[in-house]
């Protein structure tokens, strides 16, 4: 029998959804994401992508870098926010919808069941990179995490410049 996590839609579950990974209120893990952080820019170097992550993806990454939450129980899916690069291929798919919706884009976490980036723009808005495509989830954190775990994405395209 497959569980599947409950659907998000309120702050509150969210913050539960958060704290049973991990999160509370004033997490602050600046000084051990900051390798995390270098080492994804990195990555993205090596593959010919400059990426630099903005001050809300920084403010993001602080306060939910490691965690690591469960959307399905089987198979074993979590939502990671750590930056990362999953795939070579995820550099140029991540820079080509950073040039389409005209922002800069930064990888501030991803699923462990299909390899799809999390990522943030310096506006704080949510995006998905998923094999199906790109999806908006949200102009900030908590309508970003309820379109992740509710299915509510919209199609990416709609939000290019």
């Amino acid at each position: 029998m497959r569980m599947t996590m409950p659907i998000l839609s309120t702050p509150d579950e969210v913050d539960t959804w958060l704290t049973e990974a991990g999160w509370y209120a004033g997490r602050d893990v600046r000084d051990e994401s900051t390798g995390a952080v270098a080492a994804v820019v990195e990555r993205y170097r090596a593959y010919g992508i400059d990426i630099e992550p903005s001050a809300a993806a920084l403010a993001f990454i602080r306060e939910h870098a490691f965690l690591r939450a469960v959307i399905d129980t089987a198979p074993e899916n979590f939502a990671v926010f750590t930056p990362h690069l999953v795939f070579a291929g995820d550099a140029e798919e991540v820079a080509q919808l950073a040039m389409e919706l005209r922002t800069e884009l930064f990888p501030v976490g991803y699923d462990t069941y299909d390899g799809s980036t999390l990522l943030m723009d310096e506006s704080g808005r949510f995006f998905f990179s998923h094999h199906t495509g790109a999806y908006y989830l949200g102009s900030e954190k908590y309508e970003a995490i309820m379109s992740l775990m509710g299915g509510g994405m919209a199609d990416a395209e709609d939000y290019f410049v």
